[in-house]
């Protein structure tokens, strides 16, 4: 009759053996994600092309001191203030529609190309007649519009948070 195993004796996997199993994994894993792979490679060469590798790196080795200073800069009571008004202004632009946003921003940024090209033409003042003329123009009238609304709003929030008049 057998003897009962009361020993089991692991095989223990070489070097090799394991340097063969995490090249296969590896392979596979870049097979799958070819794209990302191949984006990875770029963006390692252009950082290290633009010179950002290295200075990553000696970032990376000396983190602790690194973010020890930037806790001692935001310390600071310029800074702390600073960093205050900036997450003020990212939860304030977290509230808006990005469409909305979006839209206004083109308008904005088309409103001063035009608003620079009209000024750098003709330097002179503008008249009660002209402004008469330019309140008929479908787009100043909207834009007009769509100021007026927007501080009436404005207004209607300040009133109900109890904002002094």
């Amino acid at each position: 009759m057998a003897e009962p195993i009361r020993v089991i004796e692991r095989r223990e996997e070489t070097l090799e053996e394991r340097r063969q199993r995490v090249l296969e994994r590896l392979a596979d894993a870049v097979v799958h994600e070819e794209q990302a792979a191949e984006r990875l490679i770029q963006l390692v060469a252009l950082a290290e092309d633009k010179g950002l590798l290295p200075m990553l790196t000696a970032l990376l080795e000396r983190g602790d001191r690194v973010l020890a200073h930037v806790v001692d800069l935001l310390a600071r009571d310029e800074y702390t203030s600073a960093l205050q008004n900036a997450i003020g202004l990212a939860q304030a632009l977290g509230k808006f529609d990005p469409d909305v946003l979006a839209k206004l921003v083109d308008g904005v940024a088309g409103g001063l190309a035009d608003a620079k090209e009209a000024t750098a033409a003709d330097g002179k003042p503008l008249g009660v007649f002209e402004l008469l003329a330019l309140l008929k123009d479908p787009n100043v009238s909207y834009a007009i519009r769509f100021l007026l609304r927007f501080l009436s709003g404005m207004g209607k929030a300040l009133r109900s948070q109890g904002s002094p008049d």
